[in-house]
């Protein structure tokens, strides 16, 4: 466990360091994919900003919109809570769905209000986010977060994390029992993703084909994961996590969108010429 970079007397947060560099190699990727497509990238980047601020408020206010239920119906114990605790768990963590909920919402108002079109932004977009998103992971992974369920010390991909000793026990990793390393898993996932994006998937393509496939393969992949995480925040319901409910009409809605933007491709193709 590494949650914290001592530098100069200060003690700067290992997550809040790699969503930074997340989000320098996202804009990085998404610099590089304007020259080699041809496209304007002062619309992309001003959009990217864009989503990251929304994709910000999103992180932020998704775990509290999803514990109203919980507050409501337990309120009796809520109000006994003293408000510092509380607090902390009301808003206890950053969550990635609803970064990308925010997101694809501020891009979406952006390019609606300045007439860019959505599509090739979109794919613009499609391997940049599991990138900047697994350096978001390997955060996790340093600071204990978002942890796997306990496994054999002897598991490739067990991991042990020491006592933590900023009073944060209750967000982390529980010390000295080996967990799955699930954020570097996922982070490995994401980097696989980008690159079947980026290098392997033909060149000739759909607008909105890149970033239907990203929705589909993260959406998979996180519902498969979510079988193997260990943490206590996980929103269950009948046997389902909140996440894996949202990978469900994350798959849902891009296999529509995929199919959708084939067929229009395939009638365009097919059209007959109109004679002169």
């Amino acid at each position: 466990m590494f949650p914290s970079l001592h530098v100069f007397g200060v003690d700067l947060s290992m997550y809040g360091i790699m969503m930074i560099l997340g989000m320098a190699a996202a804009v990085g990727i998404v610099t590089l994919r304007c020259r080699s497509m041809d496209y304007p990238q002062q619309d992309a980047l001003l959009t990217g900003l864009i989503a990251i601020a929304g994709g910000m408020a999103g992180a932020v206010l998704f775990r509290p919109i999803t514990k109203l239920p919980e507050i409501i119906i337990n309120w009796e114990f809520f109000s006994k809570v003293p408000l510092g605790e509380f607090l902390s768990w009301f808003f206890g963590e950053l969550v990635f769905f609803g970064g990308l909920i925010g997101g694809c919402i501020g891009a979406i108002l952006y390019c609606r209000a300045f007439r860019i079109r959505l599509g090739p932004i979109a794919d613009l977009f499609a391997p940049a986010i599991p990138v900047g998103h697994a350096f978001g992971r390997v955060g996790c992974f340093l600071g204990g977060c978002c942890y796997g369920v306990e496994v054999s010390p002897s598991h490739p991909f067990a991991v042990i994390y020491p006592p933590r000793t900023d009073g944060l026990d209750m967000f982390a990793a529980p010390a000295g029992t080996p967990i799955l390393a699930v954020p570097l898993i996922e982070a490995g996932v994401n980097i696989l993703i980008a690159c079947l994006i980026i290098f392997i998937l033909p060149k000739r393509k759909v607008v909105g084909r890149d970033i239907a496939v990203y929705g589909i393969l993260y959406g998979v992949q996180r519902f498969v994961l979510e079988f193997f995480r260990g943490d206590i925040a996980r929103g269950v319901y009948w046997g389902v996590s909140t996440s894996q409910f949202i990978s469900i009409a994350l798959v849902i809605v891009s296999v529509i969108w995929l199919i959708y933007i084939l067929r229009k491709a395939r009638g365009l193709r097919q059209a007959p010429l109109e004679p002169v």
